[in-house]
């Protein structure tokens, strides 16, 4: 077992026995960190380390600094890792996130070996249910997607793109992922998948609730300002009032013969209104799935009507918390 001059960053809001799920897993990497940053975000808690895994990083000569900050938020609690880390190469990881054995060693190699800056997370997220897929289908997808836990970074970066946004409680990874791309560092994805596994048995209430908490901070995320699906409500909704006006407006509407003008469209608003409903239920529940990932098998086992319930409430979610945002 190789120990790697960098320094592991974990930010943790979780449960004891999560914790110990998380160096369960770390006992099973090729490689090891020479220093872990765990800040404990935890209120309701002080959580220790179990004697057995203290004593083990203690032997293999690791230095562990584990801290406890109540009510910070994931971006102050990376930032603090960030400025305590005592090596050039900092990698992220959640405690909620099951690792592979060989993600860390392959993730410092990309940056040794290539004049990459950055190594992106590569996280597949688990479901074992129905109920899990069904929630799966309707966020994250089946394929793996780009994300900061598994992300190995070489610690000059910050000098350029900055730290984390401190002041809001989710989002601040893809903020500044975004920020990365926008000052065209130079990265690539570990090919190491991480398993992310806090969707197992997760209500759709707990979801929406999720949504909403991470939405809500969107007046405070430049990279939301222009989210797609406030634009297609917000379009549909004006094309619906156009329709219902739109033989009052053009065409003498009431008067003899205008049912022979140009300008007279019959049946216009239900013509629009099934329209747009049809191009929402086609991208929603079909589009977007097969695209993530999602077998056309699963979608066709009446599994899609629940997509398209979930998916809906989520977008509906996202544009109260959108307006919640903006007038708080």
């Amino acid at each position: 077992m190789k120990i790697l001059k960098l320094t592991l960053i974990v930010p943790s809001n979780s449960s004891h026995e999560s914790l110990n799920f998380f160096f369960e897993n770390m006992l099973t990497w090729t490689s090891l960190p020479k220093e872990i940053i765990l800040i404990n975000t935890n209120n309701s808690k002080k959580l220790k380390i179990d004697n057995f895994y203290r004593n083990f990083l203690n032997k293999k000569k690791i230095l562990i600094k584990f801290l406890h900050h109540p009510k910070f938020y994931p971006g102050t609690a990376r930032n603090i890792g960030i400025t305590l880390a005592s090596h050039k190469i900092i990698s992220f990881l959640d405690v909620g996130t099951h690792a592979s054995k060989d993600w860390l060693e392959n993730g410092y190699n990309q940056l040794k070996t290539s004049k990459n800056l950055i190594s992106w997370g590569n996280t597949y997220y688990l479901a074992t249910s129905t109920k899990d897929e069904i929630i799966r289908a309707s966020t994250y997808g089946a394929k793996p997607i780009t994300t900061l836990p598994g992300t190995t970074v070489n610690k000059k970066v910050f000098n350029t793109v900055g730290v984390f946004v401190e002041n809001i409680r989710a989002g601040e990874d893809a903020e500044w992922r975004h920020r990365v791309d926008l000052h065209n560092v130079k990265t690539c994805v570990n090919n190491k998948i991480i398993l992310y596994q806090n969707l197992l048995g997760v209500s759709y209430f707990e979801i929406l609730k999720k949504w909403f908490r991470n939405y809500s901070f969107s007046r405070k995320l430049s990279y939301l300002n222009n989210n797609r699906e406030t634009y297609f409500i917000s379009i549909s909704l004006i094309l619906i009032i156009l329709a219902f006006n739109w033989n009052p407006l053009f065409t003498n509407w009431g008067k003899p013969g205008f049912e022979d003008e140009i300008t007279y469209i019959p049946h216009i608003t239900k013509v629009t209104i099934l329209s747009l409903m049809f191009f929402y239920f086609t991208v929603r529940a079909i589009y977007l799935p097969i695209k993530k990932g999602i077998e056309i098998s699963f979608l066709l086992k009446f599994n899609i009507i629940k997509i398209l319930l979930l998916s809906f409430c989520i977008d509906i979610t996202k544009l109260v918390s959108f307006f919640y945002s903006r007038f708080k």
